[in-house]
């Protein structure tokens, strides 16, 4: 071990570790997981519980559900199978209809024939986004995929295909059926053929019935953090936009494979981290590429990913002109990740304009409450990461206590009306006039 790795260990250990201590003794963690990269090296280390109702600690071996942070392994596997190589000619072509591959999918104003890879890993598809999930009553056959795309034929485009930046995760089923039709296989077993077993990464996987009962985080929502019973956000339609199940010593592997060029070819990287579409949502989000968010940290260039599904969080972010990266991963949505990534890149890069720890502590503070116990009372923000997750997954039982209070604190939050609205609409029961 040199110099350096040591001074990042010691780093993390003295600057980080403590701050994530402290936010798992508040009432809004159950469990968090961190990997820190730089220059090759990797930092890991798990945090809290992986069930509050058994009080399983939280390992770096702890996989959870990374929602969205599923997309960039995605578009690695497609732009992968349309870079030649070796003097072998690509598998797929980024700007080919996808009907092609999909006969499958048609929509309601006849413009199928416009939606290209490209599109749908940039967010330029024009497709609209999915609005209901369906996790509580999940598709679990090969064909499910293959169902979500027939089930687009009522859809339009919302605008003109390679113009606009719309997020579509709709967009990310398909790029899965496509990268299925395109290998002969299913979806998952694709992404594993094509990205996670090359890279070492075998113990993550797609299919959630593959990961170990014992290692398996559990989703925490409401307030006080609460397992929804079977409620899980899991569903092989939604698969490729959302699914990935793994833990920070797979991810830490990710991170070196995509920050130390001999890993992963060069030009799949050129290609997915190019600025296609302006965002302006900075300083993560100033631009999409393919599958990725292109933005900046301190002055220097960051690629990144987040994920929200109920119960989960996750975050990831690779400064690659530092060969610095980090990973978040939670399994509750009150976790205040980026707040995480911010101290550990700052830690990282040792820069002392960087206030990442500050915010951290100060986000810490918060939530522990002036008394040094956790007695943080709740805010909108607070309230709509306590609900949102439970009436995703149709567990409103979860989220009335909470929105019936707050209705007494605050009856005319605009949170509070769209969440309450949000629950009549999953318990069919038509919220009053």
């Amino acid at each position: 071990m040199d110099a350096g790795t040591t001074r990042l260990r010691a780093d993390v250990e003295t600057r980080l570790w403590p701050l994530l201590e402290a936010l798992v003794g508040t009432h809004e963690v159950a469990g968090l997981a961190v990997a820190v990269v730089r220059e090759g090296e990797v930092v890991a280390q798990g945090f809290g519980v992986r069930d509050v109702r058994t009080g399983g600690p939280v390992t770096r071996e702890t996989m959870f559900h990374l929602a969205s942070v599923s997309k960039p392994f995605v578009a690695t596997a497609v732009v992968s199978l349309a870079v030649p190589r070796d003097g072998v000619d690509p598998v797929l072509d980024l700007d080919a209809p996808v009907v092609d591959r999909i006969p499958e999918l048609t929509l309601a104003d006849g413009r199928e024939a416009e939606i290209t890879a490209r599109g749908l890993l940039s967010h330029t598809s024009g497709l609209p986004d999915v609005s209901d999930y369906g996790w509580h009553d999940p598709q679990l056959g090969d064909d499910a995929l293959s169902d979500f795309a027939r089930r687009l034929s009522p859809w339009q485009l919302r605008a003109q295909p390679g113009v606009a930046y719309s997020y579509s995760n709709a967009g990310f089923e398909l790029l899965g059926l496509l990268l299925a039709r395109a290998t002969g296989t299913t979806f998952e077993e694709a992404v594993r053929r094509v990205v996670l077993d090359p890279l070492g990464m075998r113990t993550s996987t797609f299919l959630r019935a593959e990961v170990p009962t014992r290692l398996a985080a559990s989703p925490h929502v409401g307030r006080p953090l609460t397992v929804p019973g079977d409620a899980y956000p899991y569903s092989r339609r939604h698969a490729p936009s959302s699914t990935l199940h793994s833990h920070v010593d797979d991810m830490g592997r990710w991170m070196l494979a995509l920050l130390e060029p001999s890993h992963l070819d060069p030009a799949v990287l050129e290609q997915m981290w190019r600025s296609v579409v302006p965002v302006g949502d900075p300083p993560w989000d100033e631009a999409a590429g393919l599958g990725w968010a292109v933005g900046a940290h301190l002055g220097h260039r960051a690629v990144s990913h987040s994920g929200a599904d109920p119960g989960f969080g996750s975050r990831l972010v690779l400064l690659p002109g530092r060969r610095t990266g980090v990973v978040v991963l939670a399994n509750s949505n009150t976790v205040p990740t980026w707040a995480v990534v911010e101290a550990a890149l700052d830690i990282a890069l040792d820069d002392p304009a960087g206030d990442g720890v500050s915010a951290l502590r100060s986000e810490v503070a918060r939530l522990v409450g002036p008394a040094g116990r956790a007695t943080h009372e709740l805010d909108d923000d607070d309230l709509e990461k306590a609900v949102w997750g439970a009436i995703e997954l149709h567990r409103t039982d979860l989220a009335w206590p909470l929105l019936r209070g707050w209705a007494d604190v605050r009856p005319k939050s605009p949170v509070l009306r769209e969440m309450t609205d949000w629950a009549h609409r999953v318990d069919e029961d038509p919220a009053p006039g």
